[in-house]
């Protein structure tokens, strides 16, 4: 019932996002969604910031040289399963990466907003709701790719993971997040208020970072033991606890 539900979705995503790489690329398919894929940008960009990039020349001059590159990899792009010439698989791929980009973008907006009616209908705050079922589902993805990383021995890229993860969120997240604010809103400043929760995971992020650094740095020698993952476990628990 479930994929008969995401069936459609998965439709449109394949039609819009070009995948050109070894194992993914369809000549035809990739044509076909680089030509689309300016449709799915009008309907994100309105959807996400209420501009309508049809509403001037943009939009059109977009959606021909799109269809013209399309036309180019429809002709002259191998047959089979390629391979593609590297100097068209490095833009085509970046492109197809941003495109996959809005698309987690729109999604995660809407699972947001699911999340804050599931919090009404009941009647569960949305610090909580955020503390825990938001935070978890953000979070799953990358906690089973890093314990895999680590698995195969890569610890120095699993902790390395883990910390530009976060990086990466707070400054571009929280960078477009507030640029998208201050668009929508026409307003030059935003008042942020922080509430105790928040306040109280900042302490607790400065406190894991000490444990870190004194971990490996000052008991390990260089070397992260496994006494730091049940401490740093413990004190995700207290600051869940505390922040509820």
């Amino acid at each position: 019932l479930l994929l008969s539900v995401e069936l459609p979705f998965t439709i449109i995503r394949k039609l819009t996002n070009p995948v050109p790489c070894d194992g993914y690329y369809c000549r035809p398919l990739v044509a076909i969604s680089f030509a689309i894929s300016p449709f799915w940008l009008w309907l994100y960009f309105l959807d996400q910031f209420g501009v309508d990039i049809f509403a001037t020349s943009i939009g059109y001059i977009l959606s021909a040289v799109h269809g013209v590159i399309a036309l180019c990899v429809l002709r002259h792009a191998p047959d089979g399963d390629g391979p593609l010439d590297f100097s068209a698989v490095v833009p085509l791929t970046l492109y197809g990466f941003c495109i996959a980009a809005t698309w987690l973008d729109s999604i995660a907006d809407k699972l947001v907003e699911l999340l804050v009616l599931f919090g009404i209908l009941l009647r569960i705050p949305n610090t909580i709701m955020g503390l825990t079922v938001l935070a978890f589902g953000n979070s799953l993805q990358d906690l089973i790719a890093n314990v895999s990383i680590s698995k195969k021995g890569l610890s120095t890229m699993a902790v390395t993971a883990c910390l530009a993860g976060p990086i990466f969120n707070l400054c571009i997240g929280m960078g477009m997040g507030f640029w998208a604010l201050l668009k929508s809103t026409g307003k030059n400043e935003i008042e942020v208020k922080f509430p105790t929760n928040l306040k109280t995971g900042f302490y607790f992020t400065i406190a894991n970072m000490i444990l870190l650094v004194f971990s490996g740095v000052v008991i390990g020698n260089g070397t992260i033991g496994r006494g730091y993952g049940y401490v740093a476990c413990g004190l995700y628990v207290v600051y869940v606890v505390t922040s509820l």
